[in-house]
This record gives structure tokens, C-alpha cells and sequence, in this order.
């Protein structure tokens, strides 16, 4: 059977990205081990999600029923956002560090993706996800060496984007790191050198 994979970039860095490289390095290893994937990669550099605004709090938070048809449009990304995410069966978040969170990009995309009814609900028993059953894996990569004890402490990208797959309902995050690139004992290559030993460790593993 014929899986989907969802790879979602969000450096700006464009060719000299790490965590797209490594996101690349991903899709190739596994499709090499599996012929049985279909791949869509979203780049958010390329084509950005539309920054949160009052156009798009109406239209999200509006009768869905009856949106004009600026509106609707104002909505379009977020639904076809939230279509590959429900369709795909691996989603791929290749997220550079900056300001010790995630790029503008990525935050952009994600509040197109977090909406209510549509990937997530409330009870009484507090909030559910509805993107469940699925496998994420999340491509870090930071300038420091966030594994570091007094770094983890500053570390708002990794538990972040941890809480946001969970409260959307995906609860199978693998967490590939690339860290310390401008660090001078260790650097850019070897950051990616280990990074994609543990993208190969992963997949070793889920043989």
C-alpha cells in the first residue's frame, strides 16, 4: 500500500539550508527503502503561508457556510494545508533554530494549521486532536548545542513543535538533530554528518 510523505521546510537559507539538506538526505534514504511513497515537500521559503491577520481570524472563526468569496479565499491555504496533513501518513518538520524558537515561516504555517473542527476539538475533558494515527519526524538544527544542559533550558523550537504535533493528535514524533553548526568544535558538516547517522539509525530501527 502506497504511503504519504509530507515534508515541510522552513529555512530561509534556501540551497544552504541544514535542516532542508537533512530533509532531503530523508527523502532520499527512504526512498530507497520503500518504493511504496509518494512525497509532497512544501517549502515555506518558496512559498510562504500567509501571516495571521484580522482578514484571516474572520474568515477562520466566521459561519463557514457563509463566507464571502474574499474569505474564502483568505481561507484557501489553511485548508489546503490542513488536506495534505490529513492525507499524509509521515509528516517532516525540517525546523532551523532561530531566535531560540522556530523561523517566522514555520510559525506562519503553523498557525494556518492549528484550527478548531479541523485539526483539533474541545470537550470536557480539554482539548483532542484530530490528526491521529499518524508519524512525524522533526528536523532540528540550532547554531548551538542545544542537547547541552544550560541550552536545553532555552530550547522553545524542539518542545514546542512537540506541543503542537500532540495537541493536533499526532503522538509518534521522532526528533533528528543537527546541532552546534556554529559552534568551532563542531560545526556545519559535522552537525550534518551526525544528523543523517541518526536519520539512518532511525530508519535501521524501523526496519
Amino acid at each position: 500500500m502506497t504511503k504519504q510523505v509530507l515534508i515541510i521546510k522552513s529555512s530561509p537559507a534556501n540551497e544552504f539550508s541544514i535542516s532542508s539538506e537533512i530533509a532531503d538526505y530523508l527523502q532520499s534514504q527512504l526512498q530507497n527503502k520503500n518504493e511504496n511513497l509518494t512525497f509532497t515537500v512544501r517549502d515555506l521559503s518558496k512559498t510562504p503561508a500567509p501571516v495571521y491577520d484580522n482578514q484571516i481570524l474572520n474568515s477562520f472563526y466566521g459561519d463557514q457556510d457563509a463566507l464571502t468569496a474574499e474569505q474564502a479565499a483568505v481561507a484557501q491555504p489553511s485548508l489546503l494545508y490542513i488536506e495534505e496533513l490529513k492525507q499524509a501518513d509521515i509528516i517532516v518538520f525540517a525546523s532551523p533554530m532561530h531566535n531560540f524558537s522556530v523561523t517566522s515561516l514555520m510559525k506562519n504555517y503553523i498557525d494556518q494549521i492549528c484550527r478548531f473542527g479541523l485539526t483539533f476539538s474541545y470537550s470536557e475533558q480539554g482539548p483532542s486532536g484530530l490528526l491521529q494515527g499518524k508519524q512525524a519526524v522533526i528536523i532540528a538544527s540550532a547554531g548551538a548545542d542545544m542537547a547541552t544542559p544550560e541550552m536545553q533550558a532555552v530550547d522553545f523550537q524542539v518542545p514546542y513543535l512537540k506541543q503542537v504535533l500532540g495537541f493536533i493528535g499526532i503522538a509518534d514524533i521522532k526528533v533528528i538533530t543537527a546541532y552546534g553548526i556554529s559552534l568551532p568544535h563542531i560545526g556545519s558538516e559535522i552537525a550534518t554528518e551526525r544528523a543523517k547517522a541518526q536519520v539512518d539509525q532511525w530508519l535501521g530501527s524501523a526496519a
